[in-house]
This record gives structure tokens, sequence and C-alpha cells, in this order.
């Protein structure tokens, strides 16, 4: 299952999760890490580690990070390295999570023996 990192400067990733969690409700394999002002690289991609260490698959990461180029996207890139299941996409925006969440809810359903087709 695909875990999902959303990554920003400042809080605007928190305030992205709070609205797809109200859509979806908590969802597994889902984290949010910031950037504060008073902050650097090595704090965000140490809580992108920590996030992506609490997810029960490890295999497959989407990073969706705020801007190409910043810092989140930085460090999210510099732990693709030996994870060819690993992706980041920039601009993040709600729509793009809800896509991102869809997406894993369909693929669980289709594993899922019990689901047949409509």
């Amino acid at each position: 299952m695909v875990g999902i990192v959303l990554a920003s400067h400042g809080g605007f990733a928190d305030g992205i999760a709070e609205s797809a969690q109200m859509l979806f409700g908590p969802q597994d394999n889902f984290a949010h890490v910031i950037l504060k002002p008073s902050e650097g690289p090595d704090d965000i991609k140490g809580k992108m580690n920590e996030a992506i260490a609490s997810f029960a698959d490890q295999e497959e990461v989407l990073f969706l990070v705020d801007l190409w180029g910043g810092t989140p996207f930085n460090q999210a890139n510099g732990l693709l390295d030996g994870h060819d299941k690993w992706a980041i996409v920039s601009g993040l925006n709600l729509p793009m999570v809800v896509i991102g969440v869809v997406a894993v809810i369909l693929a669980l359903l289709q594993k899922d023996d019990n689901v047949q087709a409509v």
C-alpha cells in the first residue's frame, strides 16, 4: 500500500491534511510534516523519516510537496536513493491529495477478495 507524506514550508501541509481527514476520516500510512521558519533541512528530513517509519508498509511512498526545488522537495529527493517505488510530486493542493487518497482506497478495494465490481 502506498504511504503518502505531505510536506511544506509552514503549516500548509497541516491544513491540507486536516481538510483531507475531514473528507475521508483518518487514513493509515498518511502523514504530514512542515518546515518551520526556525528549522533547517535536517529537521524536515528527520520528520520525513519519522513519518515513513510510522507506515506499516514502507515499500511505496509518495511525497506530495509544496514547491519544486524548495527544502521539503530537496530533502524528499535525498530520500529516494535506493527506493525505486518512491516518488515526489510538487504543487501540493487539496485536489491532488484527494486523488492520492482515493487511488490508495481503490487499490485496497481491488485487493480485497470480498469486494465485487458494481
